[in-house]
């Protein structure tokens, strides 16, 4: 088509002889042909490298699916389940999610202000006294509260914060009944297996000292111990669980002290009331399409 048969727009229709001179000349220019996709823009973005070249190179995509990333990834998650249910029980009920960690609380403070003076550690033994010397059906009586009466070689700074984080915790997550529960079975299976240890020769892998049998045998290291263990199973947190187990079966390995050795009755306690009584919530399948009737044609 030539200049001389271009029909003019309305808008031009009217234009000076200087405005249609120039609108000519727009006419007459070449259009500017689109321009091709330049290979250094993908799908990562202007002015990125495609994926598959900072993969190849080692760039950040790769850097952030390695191993240090994905094992970061996998504790944090873990965190995430046991504190989680610990943040929202203290969050809704505040005092009333851990009676039981409040109650324990007191005793520690009480038992320990009370062994000061001679008589009242002549109370607190009478109470929660436990030692390998005792009846057993004494040592029954007094396991509950042996669990807060003063340990040897624990202050009672450490038995006030094991009792106050690791029950708190454990009773958000397990539960008053079953926090309950772990403490005296775990308790008495260590108590127990304590008395059996120096029962052994001298020349066995798990002898003692004869010396230890003397020694009191109380504190909630037993318990905490066993509150771990199940906390972790409960919350698939196998890093606490599994840490706990190493721990203290390093310390049972490195020191020959009957309270060490007697942890590992305790560990076969808890692993075993965990596969139980503590097995962790089922995840919920995703819910199927309901169908909706909408006259006699049925839409899912």
């Amino acid at each position: 088509m030539t200049r001389a048969w271009r029909p003019l727009p309305r808008r031009e229709r009217g234009l000076s002889r200087r405005g249609q001179e120039l609108v000519d000349t727009e006419w007459r220019l070449p259009r500017a042909e689109p321009r091709p996709p330049s290979p250094e823009r993908g799908r990562s973005g202007p002015g990125r490298r495609p994926a598959d070249a900072d993969r190849a190179a080692g760039g950040p995509r790769e850097r952030a699916t390695g191993l240090p990333a994905r094992i970061g990834r996998a504790l944090l998650a873990q965190w995430h389940r046991v504190a989680g249910p610990t943040w929202t029980a203290l969050c809704r009920r505040r005092l009333a999610a851990v009676p039981l960690t409040a109650a324990s609380t007191l005793l520690v403070i009480v038992f320990h202000a009370l062994a000061l003076t001679d008589a009242g550690e002549r109370l607190v033994w009478s109470l929660g006294g436990v030692r390998a010397d005792v009846p057993v059906w004494l040592v029954l009586l007094r396991l509950p509260l042996s669990l807060f009466a003063p340990a040897p070689g624990l202050p009672w700074w450490g038995a006030l914060l094991q009792v106050a984080v690791i029950f708190g915790v454990a009773e958000c997550v397990l539960g008053t009944l079953r926090t309950l529960t772990v403490s005296l079975v775990v308790t008495a299976a260590a108590t127990f297996f304590a008395r059996f240890l120096l029962t052994l020769g001298p020349g066995h892998v798990l002898a003692v000292p004869p010396a230890e049998a003397t020694l009191a045998d109380t504190g909630p290291s037993a318990a905490v111990l066993g509150l771990l263990i199940c906390t972790g199973w409960a919350c698939r947190a196998p890093v606490l669980s599994v840490g706990t187990v190493v721990t203290f079966s390093l310390e049972c390995v490195l020191t020959t002290t009957l309270s060490s050795r007697a942890h590992l009755g305790g560990i076969a306690a808890a692993l075993l009331y965990a596969a139980v009584a503590c097995r962790p919530p089922a995840r919920a399948a995703p819910p199927s399409p309901v169908p909706v009737t909408t006259g006699q044609d049925t839409v899912r």
